[in-house]
């Protein structure tokens, strides 16, 4: 259940009319539960939304979202035409480093969205393994192998999102080259038959 708010941010809160509302490009969220997203929905009509979003304002007189995608998706279940946003002036860097770094911290981020969302982060010139490893608390292996993990091609990387292969394996697979990952058995993959030493099947070269 959501938290409710506390008298300081009572003030900032705004009414904006979610069709003025527009999600944003920096979440590394991408796959959201659809049961997880009905029961937010059913207590957002029993008690109301007691947490606010956080957009930006547009050029376009609009609103980018920053963070509370859920509660935003959620929303629009219920049929609201206003919710409660926190409207904060930010940069692309800002929006950026605020809606990952707050997406991050749920518990229901898969491998994949990490990987891309620390490799988005190195990518900014902004962080490295270290400042990565402090402002998340992971350890700097933790983060390194989740990097790796933005290497994988499409269609392995999809087995990982999906649940389809575990991060062992992933991780395994990180240790052979792209030419090495288009050759291996996907059909094997992804009914877990991969042998206990590391064997990874491959498909005969044509």
């Amino acid at each position: 259940m959501e938290a409710t708010l506390n008298q300081t941010a009572v003030k900032e809160i705004t009414m904006v009319a979610i069709s003025a509302i527009r999600p944003n490009g920096f979440n590394p969220r991408k796959h959201f539960d659809e049961a997880s997203l009905n029961e937010l929905a059913d207590s957002i009509r029993q008690q109301g939304m007691l947490q606010p979003v956080t957009v930006r304002p547009t050029a376009d007189n609009g609103y980018e979202l920053v963070f509370g995608e859920r509660r935003y998706r959620a929303a629009t279940i219920v049929g609201m035409q206003e919710i409660p946003a926190i409207i904060s002036d930010l940069s692309d860097e800002e929006a950026e480093e605020i809606a990952i770094t707050e997406n991050l911290q749920r518990k229901d981020v898969t491998p994949m969205e990490e990987a891309n969302a620390y490799q988005r982060l190195m990518e900014s010139g902004r962080h490295d393994l270290s400042s990565l490893s402090v402002q998340f608390g992971k350890s700097e292996a933790y983060i390194r192998t989740r990097l790796k993990f933005a290497s994988l091609i499409p269609e392995i990387a999809s087995l990982l999102e999906t649940d389809e292969i575990t991060v062992s394996v992933a991780s395994e697979i990180c240790r052979y080259g792209e030419d090495i990952h288009e050759r291996i058995d996907l059909r094997r993959l992804d009914t877990g038959q991969v042998v206990a030493d590391g064997h990874i099947e491959l498909h005969p070269v044509r």
